[in-house]
């Protein structure tokens, strides 16, 4: 019986295990890619939608796109006496979907890139892939962009009775 060797995963395998995607999952979204979309949100002619207004965005703001992108961006919080309240600075990109399913996430890719070293920190496209002038189109965009409407509350229904219980699971057959 003889064994194969193992084999080395490729590049974009080992960049799709690098940033948690398993083998099948499609890779995470070039910096080109993001520095795009990024680039094509900040346009008032990109179609998108918020989960919510930015002032309300506690965690992070997804933003969904017409072209099929997802983006959770961040905003700044700023202490106020007995809650953290965000602030109208973005903060960085918290993670980024691609329409093929790939996922990009804070802490998966380096700047400038992963052999610079101790120089090297965690990229943030807010901060390194776009320009200052399109991060300021971006933040005054999500500031006033559309929302999603919010849900209609589902009614509550009541619990079960024991009849409705007992027929669904007897006795009987819960003892045997």
């Amino acid at each position: 019986m003889t064994t194969q060797p193992p084999t080395q995963p490729s590049p974009a395998v080992l960049a799709a295990m690098l940033c948690g995607a398993p083998e099948g999952i499609p890779a995470p979204p070039s910096r080109a890619a993001l520095a795009a979309v990024l680039a094509q949100a900040a346009e008032p002619d990109c179609w998108l939608l918020a989960n919510g207004p930015a002032e309300e965005s506690v965690l992070s703001q997804r933003v969904d796109m017409a072209n099929g992108w997802k983006l959770w961006i961040r905003w700044e919080l700023t202490d106020r006496l007995d809650r953290w309240e965000p602030v109208d600075q973005m903060d960085m990109l918290w993670a980024a979907t691609a329409p093929d399913g790939g996922r990009w996430e804070l802490g998966c890719d380096r700047w400038p890139d992963w052999d610079a070293g101790p120089d090297a920190v965690v990229l943030n496209p807010l901060e390194h892939l776009i320009t200052p002038e399109q991060r300021e189109r971006l933040r005054q965009r999500l500031l006033t962009c559309s929302c999603w409407p919010a849900p209609d509350p589902l009614p509550v229904p009541p619990p079960p009775t024991r009849e409705q219980l007992d027929a669904l699971w007897p006795i009987e057959e819960m003892v045997s």
